[in-house]
């Protein structure tokens, strides 16, 4: 999977078995349930929860690897590492990378919807 794509559409795809319809609507559903994944990251980094802060980040990376954004998974991962660290005040910058990156996915997945796959 290229780590530079917001989204890897050809793994997508191929995750989906080539089923476009369902891959949009594992998309519709991260759409709906990924902010609530992240604030739970966020708010769990506030209280310097550790295991919430693993949990929600787990979470999020488990759905993140459905849709195929190989960014946001990377930082996903690295946000639940940080988290079973300890490490809060790293992972809160990579935490604003992960909201920072959940917006552009969600603009990417909005933008797949509304106009299709590209060729």
């Amino acid at each position: 999977m290229d780590k530079t794509l917001v989204l890897d559409y050809s793994e997508a795809l191929d995750r989906a078995d080539g089923d476009r319809d369902f891959f949009l609507a594992l998309a519709g559903i991260f759409l709906q349930e990924s902010p609530q994944e992240a604030a739970a990251a966020r708010a769990a980094l506030g209280r310097q929860d550790q295991a919430g802060l693993v949990a929600a980040a787990h979470k999020l990376k488990g759905s993140v690897v459905e849709i195929c954004a190989p960014r946001l998974y990377e930082s996903a991962r690295r946000l639940e590492e940080l988290g079973r660290q300890g490490e809060f005040a790293e992972a809160s910058s990579v935490c604003a990378e992960v909201e920072t990156q959940l917006i552009e996915v969600h603009g990417a997945l909005r933008e797949l919807i509304a106009g299709g796959f590209p060729s």
